[in-house]
Parts: structure tokens; C-alpha cells; sequence
């Protein structure tokens, strides 16, 4: 039997007449092959002993210890009486541990904040190293869950932050919601105290050991890295800096990813697969918060983050378009040039007159003449705009200093043209100016010619380069498709695990990914219709 199916069958037989506990049985199965720990948060009566309870029946042969804690609980209690005949006889201070927490398989302490310091110290060691110092000795202890649980998070200021960090997971429990389940669950018969699991289902020790060293060998993915980088550096800090986290920010240690990290491999590996994906890395978010109101923001966290990774073998359309955009670049910068022939002149009225905006005229002839700095000019106004008539009038000015400047140097306004790409011509004002008394008069100006695009057929030479480059393209892009593909035929939307509506997630990136795909393909289709119509012409621009 496959490793997949044997746990396909293990949770099915555990979850037998337990309703809406789905996500606490396959998790604390998930962290008991990992060599993790599991807390359950919520209201007595939920069924949290009971999970624990059934989660024995998954192993052959297992022992379970359960235990529930109060101020008064003792070590003895918890890690075995001191052996009197050792102590009378040997001098030796070591505990009767064999029916007691050194001894089981599968451990449930309920309320566990109420254990004393003595307890507290003894269970750091024992969650994190699963050892136990036992007299002068250290036992490797057989645990392969401990599972705790109480109504409420460890209180502040009371030294419990290190314990609740060795608890990975984290998971809330809730009473019964749906009603039918409600029903099926008040009409059951009998009790939920005996073997549901198969003899053919449960793992065995050789198997167990086998397993753990299979899931050290599960690869990491690129992508699925980068996820977690994308949480850890940018999503957590910017949770942190809003005002209302100041005084308890969410921090998640290196020891905790490397936790993390292995809680995913122990999920692609029962799941069948020798490498992480991306549906594996939703079990973060059971693994991230440390307030309640932390697990909205701690699943949202990882959606995100699933969205922007969630595609199959490293595709990248941002990167692609990037490289479709240079492509297109090249093709224009190779195959057409842009030829401009604008420029501004004078704009002549009644073939005699110059204009200075908006409504002053000088003789043509007057500005031809304009060569010395002392000149006595007669400026018109222009009286009736229907029949063009330039009535003489007297001079808005009388004779004084003048000067005349073309673009800041003196010239002949009659032969002075300036090129279209220039400032002053764009704005269509001030390119011809005449200073009369140290105030600048811009004269009317047009502009004459027009901008061509010129294009070139390409050489053969370079289209064939241009052919290998889209070949190159349209292959990577199948690749892509067919890693998108491969992975969900591989089932890369489904998970033991992880709940099925957060395969929607990845489901709707990997059919976006594929449109986005289609869209380029074309995009690179259209780039090679373009350079193989590439025909001589010449094109007036507006």
C-alpha cells in the first residue's frame, strides 16, 4: 500500500462520527509524522480530548497519556513517581516513567496554562528534542504527538511565551454549526471510545522511522521559497507597523520556519509527492498567529502570497512582457526611422506685414531694414478684420533706442529660419522677437514641412535572428503550459491537509496563468506577422 493511500485510509477511519473536526484530525495526524505539537483552542465540549484519544488508534501498538492540568498538578503526575527502590538502594533520583508522559505515543494535556513552572521547564525540552532527563539519564522518548489544549491563549507576563512557541500548530475548534451534522451526531449510538482505524491502516515503527527520513529528503521549490520570503520579509513588517500592533507584534522565529519548512515536506510526502508545492504552503497559516485576532490577517497573509506564486514551473509574465516589449523595440529601431522637415518662418499678412500679438503690425520692409541699435519704426493697428484693411495710424511709440534680435542675435528676419524640434517653434510664439525699449515683442510665426516615417524592409539575416528569438519564445511559453498542466493532473490542487476551498485560490491562479500565457503567445505571434510584412514606405505623420 502506498504511503498516500494507507493515510487516505488512517484519516477516514479517524474521522468516523466526528463531525466538523476535519481540519484538527488530518493536522494533528500531519504534525505527528512531522514530530510536531498541536494546540487546540476552544470551548469544553468540543471534542478536543477525543481527537487526541483517536489519534493513538493511528499508530500499532501505541500508548496514550492524557492528562488534565491544575495549579495543584505535580511532576510525579506527569512524568512518573520517584522510584523509592532506586533511591533506597542505588542512591539514584529516577522516576517509574512507563505509564506516564516518557512512556506514550500519543500525549493530551487539556489546560495546559495552568501547569506549574516545574512542569513547564521539564515540557520544553521534551516538546522540542523529545527527550526527557530521567535522573542521570536521558531518555529518547517514543512521543510522536502531544497535543494540548484550553479555552483560552497563554496570559501575558506570566513566562509562558517560550512553551507556546514549541506548539507549531495552532488550531481552533469549534462546536457542531451544521444541523444535520448536529442530528447525525445526538442520534449515534454507542460510544466513540473504540478502534476505528483498520489493522491494514496503521503505522508501524519501521514505518514511522522510514517515513521521517524520507521527508528530510522532500525537495523545496523556488517559488514556494519565495513565498515564504514574501510573508517573512514583507507581509509580517508591514502587519507589525500598523498603530495598533506596536505593543505586541507578530514574530515568527528562524527555529519556527525551519519548523514550518518541515511541516510542509512531511505534507507533500504523505500526500504522496517528493517536492513541496504550493497547496502544502496554506498550512502556514496555522502556524503564524499568536493572537486571535492574528489569524484572519495570518491566512490572508498566505493567500496572497499563493496568488502572486501561485503558477507551475517558475512562469513569470512580467518578466516575459518585459522581453516581448524590448523585442518590439528592436524591430522599430531596425526597420524605420522617423524623418522631420518642420520649421517656423514668419507669418506674413497682406503680403506686407508681421504681426506682434495681439493686434500690432510692422512693415516687413521696416524689419528687413533692421540692423542698427538706433532706428525710429512705425507700428499699425489693424482696424477692420473683414476686409483686411491696415489703416495707417500713429506710431503706438515714439522714435527711441531700438534693437532687433532673432533667437538672442541679430539678423535678418526675412532669412532666418529656426527647425520645428526647437522650443520656441513648438510653442509657436516668441522664435522671432524685436526688443523695443527693453521689452520683448514676439512676432507671429508658422510652421512649415511635416514629420515621414520611413521604413525599410529588414535584411534576410536579420529576420532569420528575429525567427530564432519568437521560436525561442513561443518554447518557453509551452514549457509554462505544460508545467501548469502537469501539476494538475498531478493533483497539485489537492491536499490531506489543507481545507478544499483554498484550492480555489490556486485553481483560479493556474487558469489566469493560462490565459495569460494564450495572451502572449499571440502577442509574440502578431510581433512575427509584423517583421515578416515588413514592406519599403514612407508614412506623413500628424
Amino acid at each position: 500500500m502506498s504511503v498516500k493511500s494507507k493515510i487516505q485510509g488512517i484519516l477516514k477511519d479517524l474521522k468516523k462520527g466526528i463531525y466538523e473536526k476535519d481540519a484538527a484530525i488530518a493536522l494533528s495526524l500531519l504534525s505527528s509524522v512531522a514530530g510536531e505539537s498541536v494546540f487546540l483552542l476552544g470551548p469544553p465540549g468540543v471534542a478536543k480530548s477525543l481527537i487526541a484519544r483517536r489519534l493513538k488508534y493511528a499508530y500499532k501498538d501505541s500508548r496514550a497519556f492524557e492528562y488534565l492540568m491544575s495549579q495543584f498538578s505535580t511532576p510525579d503526575e506527569i512524568f512518573g513517581p520517584v522510584s523509592i527502590s532506586k533511591l533506597k538502594d542505588e542512591d539514584k533520583y529516577e522516576r517509574v516513567t512507563e505509564h506516564y508522559l516518557p512512556g506514550a505515543s500519543v500525549v493530551f494535556l487539556d489546560e495546559i496554562w495552568k501547569a506549574g513552572p516545574s512542569i513547564q521547564n521539564a515540557l520544553l525540552t521534551v516538546l522540542n528534542e523529545r527527550v526527557y532527563r530521567n535522573g542521570e539519564q536521558e531518555i529518547l522518548l517514543p512521543m510522536k504527538a502531544l497535543i494540548a489544549a484550553s479555552n483560552e491563549l497563554p496570559a501575558k507576563g506570566q513566562g509562558l511565551e517560550a512553551l507556546w512557541d514549541r506548539f507549531l500548530l495552532r488550531i481552533p475548534v469549534e462546536n457542531i454549526t451544521d444541523m444535520g451534522h448536529f442530528r447525525a451526531m445526538i442520534s449515534a449510538e454507542g460510544g466513540l471510545d473504540t478502534d476505528p482505524v483498520r489493522e491494514r491502516h496503521k503505522i508501524t515503527e519501521p514505518e514511522y522511522r522510514k517515513w521521517r527520513e524520507k521527508i528530510n529528503r522532500v525537495a523545496i521549490p523556488e517559488e514556494v521559497f519565495n513565498l515564504m520570503a514574501l510573508i517573512k520579509t514583507q507581509y509580517i513588517p508591514a502587519h507589525n507597523q500598523r498603530e495598533e500592533r506596536a505593543g505586541a507584534p507578530l514574530y515568527i522565529s528562524d527555529r519556527r520556519w525551519k519548523k514550518i519548512a518541515r511541516l510542509l515536506r512531511a505534507s507533500a510526502f504523505l500526500n504522496g509527492r517528493n517536492a513541496v508545492d504550493l497547496m502544502d504552503c496554506f498550512l502556514i497559516r496555522h502556524c503564524l498567529w499568536h493572537e486571535k485576532e492574528d489569524q484572519a490577517a495570518a491566512a490572508r497573509f498566505v493567500e496572497e502570497a499563493a496568488r502572486q506564486y501561485g503558477c507551475a514551473a517558475g512562469f513569470d509574465a512580467q518578466g516575459f512582457r518585459e522581453e516581448i516589449a524590448l523585442f518590439r523595440h528592436e524591430i522599430t529601431e531596425v526597420s524605420q526611422t522617423v524623418q522631420d522637415t518642420r520649421e517656423a518662418a514668419l507669418k506674413i499678412f497682406g503680403k506686407a506685414y508681421c504681426r506682434f500679438p495681439p493686434n500690432r503690425y510692422i512693415k516687413k520692409t521696416d524689419l528687413a531694414e533692421f540692423t542698427s541699435a538706433d532706428k525710429t519704426v512705425t507700428l499699425y493697428e489693424k482696424r477692420d478684420l473683414s476686409t483686411g484693411y491696415l489703416g495707417r495710424n500713429r506710431p503706438h511709440m515714439a522714435a527711441g533706442t531700438f534693437s532687433m534680435t532673432v533667437d538672442g542675435a541679430e539678423s535678418d528676419l526675412e532669412t532666418m529660419f529656426v527647425p520645428a524640434g526647437s522650443a520656441a517653434a513648438r510653442t509657436g510664439n516668441g522664435l522671432f522677437t524685436v526688443i523695443i525699449d527693453n521689452t520683448e515683442q514676439p512676432l507671429e510665426t508658422i510652421i512649415a514641412g511635416n514629420r515621414r516615417r520611413i521604413t525599410k524592409k529588414p535584411p534576410r539575416k536579420t529576420i532569420a535572428v528575429w525567427e530564432k528569438r519568437a521560436a525561442a519564445l513561443i518554447d518557453a511559453l509551452d514549457q509554462w503550459k505544460a508545467g501548469i498542466k502537469a501539476q494538475e493532473r498531478a493533483g497539485g490542487t489537492d491536499n490531506f491537509f489543507v481545507e478544499p476551498k483554498q484550492a480555489l485560490v490556486l485553481r483560479s491562479r493556474f487558469e489566469s496563468a493560462a490565459r495569460e500565457i494564450e495572451n502572449l503567445e499571440l502577442e509574440v505571434r502578431e510581433i512575427q506577422y509584423r517583421y515578416r510584412h515588413i514592406q519599403d514606405e514612407e508614412t506623413i505623420l500628424a
